[in-house]
């Protein structure tokens, strides 16, 4: 099973936004101290799940690059309890458009998105708790703030011949 490469990432997100969007792989890290956002997807034909778990403020970044709002907005929209229409509309396309780029073992479909990982259930509860695969990036974009972005996967059993 190959694993999503920061290239490939790079790509998706800098054609998505027209901002230079980077990432890079980093070893394990601890958790950010800032508010995560979970996004469940599942991997079909294997129907197996993948969790990205990034920095809130990181997928407000792009998601506001996508709409147009200046790095000063989207920090303000982020701060509205509950999260603005406009922002969290933006970050539910930024995540379906990633599903291309975060699994190499077959279709991921974007599901839903929380912030409080006790909503998660299933299989996407089993792979926060113990995944199988971690992939761990810094991403910086352009003129907005960069965070934390990780991959957690479930083991697909590649179907034999």
């Amino acid at each position: 099973m190959a694993e999503p490469t920061p290239f490939a990432l790079s790509r998706r997100f800098t054609q998505l936004v027209g901002r230079n969007v980077t990432f890079v792989q980093t070893p394990a890290s601890l958790d950010s101290k800032l508010t995560q956002l979970y996004a469940i997807y599942t991997v079909l034909p294997q129907e197996t799940a993948v969790v990205v778990k990034a920095d809130l403020r990181l997928l407000g970044s792009i998601a506001g690059a996508l709409v147009g709002l200046p790095d000063p907005v989207v920090r303000d929209h982020l701060a509205a309890n509950p999260m603005e229409e406009l922002l969290r509309d933006a970050i539910y396309e930024v995540l379906n458009v990633a599903a291309a780029s975060i699994s190499t073992d077959g279709r991921a479909v974007f599901t839903t998105m929380v912030t409080n990982p006790t909503l998660i259930e299933g299989a996407a509860a089993e792979t926060l708790k113990k995944p199988f695969r971690r992939s761990y990036f810094n991403v910086t974009i352009d003129g907005y703030q960069g965070g934390k972005f990780c991959i957690l996967s479930q083991f697909a059993p590649v179907k034999g011949a």
